[in-house]
């Protein structure tokens, strides 16, 4: 593998998160639906037709994920990119909690504050279009 000993931990991450997603993929894909039609009454033809789906979306997940330890173990610049992103991560300052509760309340009200404009000229807009259409009614 390509610079192994360094960016160990995005890299170990990566590829668990693709192997989850993988997983993901297959089980929802092949046998959870499978058993359903089995199990509802579907028939036969219906547990068919979901097990070929399932098989499509199977090698579909096993591609992501050999795509994903191909690209976080052996491509160059997907390498670099995750070495680079493990070393910035140590130098991030993290906020204490006080600045993460200022901040959070902060954007509250923003979102609060947005959410009363929009609702303002939403309600605007619509008597606007009310009157035209009354008075359009009246010509």
């Amino acid at each position: 593998m390509y610079k192994w000993p360094q960016g160990r931990v995005i890299r170990t991450i990566c590829l668990l998160l693709t192997l989850i997603v993988a997983a993901d993929l297959g089980y929802n894909g092949a046998y959870g639906p499978y058993n359903f039609y089995l199990t509802a009454g579907a028939g036969a033809e219906g547990a068919t037709r979901q097990l070929v789906i399932g098989v499509l979306f199977t090698v579909l997940a096993l591609g992501a994920f050999s795509a994903g330890l191909i690209s976080i173990g052996f491509h160059q610049r997907a390498v670099e990119f995750l070495i680079e992103v493990e070393q910035e991560m140590v130098r991030v300052e993290w906020p204490t909690t006080p600045v993460l509760i200022r901040s959070t309340l902060i954007i509250a009200v923003a979102i609060v504050v947005m959410a009363v404009l929009i609702i303002g000229v939403d309600f605007t807009n619509y008597h606007f279009i009310e009157l035209v259409s009354w008075l359009g009614g009246k010509l």
